[in-house]
């Protein structure tokens, strides 16, 4: 398979890295586990990319300047971005990896990223940190910052309980819940630099256009409706019903007494 891909070989050292497109990442011919991928190295726009590697065989650091990846692999971006690799030659990464025309609605236009969650339209902002729901000013919406609580790491999205009616985070007793929630929905969208990476990097005073090309740019997004079985939910009811009885005890002795501390008053 490495047999296939691209070789790049720096002119002042020497080393060979093989040029992944599909994981947009240099790696070291000789030690496959140096690798660096766009987050690793500095972006140098039409000049390519510069990263700081490690040389085993000098003991020493090197600075490693290679071209753009439409310069060293034009076929296999070409084939990435279905695109003729006479078109893609005019073009820069940047332009090639980055849709331009939700670019330019997105930047010039000032229009916000949306996202469906059953059926209903939200505003995704970064930069005023919302999820704002369209048509609906009972409510300012679903703040990135409680997000927080149901961010899931190996998949960079956020699952949480979303009731359809306030468009808000649905609020459940957890230590109380028996059965599945009715009316409520457990629902999965991106992490909020995916959904709106410009208002991102306005709220944090970078560049409009910094990191596009690892988190790309999509105007429309669509919450994935996740079943309550699949939830991770069970295990927690389960324990519930198992309490419930304990519960219902001590509620009953406590009315119990409150009853008999009546009479003597």
């Amino acid at each position: 398979m490495e047999k296939e891909l691209r070789v790049y070989t720096d002119p002042d050292y020497g080393i060979e890295f093989i040029v992944d497109v599909e994981k947009f990442e240099f790696r070291e011919r000789a030690n496959p586990d140096n690798r660096y991928s766009l987050e690793d190295m500095v972006d140098l726009g039409e000049e390519g990319y510069r990263f700081d590697h490690f040389d085993k065989s000098t003991g020493k650091d090197t600075c490693i300047t290679p071209p753009q990846f439409i310069t060293l692999a034009p076929e296999q971006m070409a084939a990435k971005y279905n695109r003729a690799v006479e078109e893609i030659l005019l073009l820069t990464d940047f332009e090639l990896m980055v849709d331009q025309e939700a670019l330019n609605r997105r930047i010039k236009n000032g229009e916000l990223p949306t996202v469906e969650i059953d059926g209903h339209i939200f505003y995704a902002d970064a930069r005023i940190d919302l999820l704002r729901p369209k048509d609906d000013f009972s409510t300012m919406g679903i703040s990135f910052d409680e997000l927080e609580d149901w961010y899931v790491d190996e998949k960079n999205t956020y699952a949480f309980p979303y009731d359809p009616t306030t468009h808000e985070i649905a609020d459940i007793e957890w230590d109380k819940i028996v059965e599945y929630p009715k009316d409520i929905l457990f629902v999965e969208v991106p992490f909020v630099k995916t959904l709106d990476p410009v208002g991102w990097n306005r709220r944090w005073g970078w560049g409009e256009t910094e990191g596009l090309k690892e988190t790309g740019l999509r105007l429309n997004f669509k919450a994935e409706i996740i079943p309550w079985t699949k939830s991770g939910i069970d295990e927690l009811i389960a324990e519930n019903r198992l309490k419930q009885p304990i519960r219902e005890a001590v509620k009953e002795r406590n009315e119990i007494e409150g009853k008999k501390k009546g009479r003597k008053l």
